[in-house]
């Protein structure tokens, strides 16, 4: 096969189409496999074999057998990377874009980030709900629950830095929470 390969990339550089044609089709087979490994998109599989015939044709005005490599491995080569690099390009599309049969755009389903009037006081009268929840607690109740839920300390952690043992963090935690829940209960 080898020979037969050598035998018409020599006719094809001597300017025979039917050569050229004739190693495309006997190169099929290369050019599907290195689609289902590097690309495997089959909704694509017509332009991507045509992208293939295209680098083999390249290939065959780009190949230097005096560079010691075979013609089947550049080949090869450079269908993997042209199919790798696929992966790399990008789609663009206007936000602009008709959707919904053409009563709307898509910057119009967009969720907007910014916090709306009524989003800020809810969260700020639960942020006041939660500040006098944490009033009603003893000031070393208020540091354990502060230093575990907001600074994210561990118990042992807690109980180095304010100098007492690990399972009266525990207990001091326990009976905030427990507190909390019914000053949370009351107040609803």
């Amino acid at each position: 096969m080898y020979n037969e390969i050598e035998r018409l990339i020599s006719k094809s550089n001597k300017g025979e189409e039917e050569s050229k044609e004739e190693l495309i089709k006997r190169l099929q087979p290369l050019i599907i496999s290195s689609i289902k490994r590097y690309y495997n998109k089959i909704n694509e599989y017509d332009d991507l074999i045509q992208e293939g015939n295209l680098v083999v044709l390249q290939c065959l005005k780009d190949y230097d057998k005096n560079k010691g490599t075979y013609f089947l491995g550049y080949v090869k080569t450079m269908l993997k990377f042209t199919y790798l690099n696929k992966h790399r390009e990008k789609i663009c599309f206007s936000i602009n874009q008709p959707v919904n049969n053409g009563e709307g755009e898509l910057i119009d389903i967009l969720e907007s980030k910014e916090e709306s009037p009524l989003d800020f006081l809810l969260e700020k009268e639960n942020y006041e709900f939660l500040y006098e929840g944490l009033n009603r607690l003893t000031d070393r109740q208020r540091e354990v629950i502060v230093y575990f839920y907001v600074e994210r300390l561990s118990i042992g952690q807690i109980a180095e830095k304010l100098n007492i043992t690990y399972r009266t963090v525990i207990n001091t935690k326990t009976r905030a929470l427990e507190k909390l829940k019914e000053y949370f209960k009351i107040e609803q």
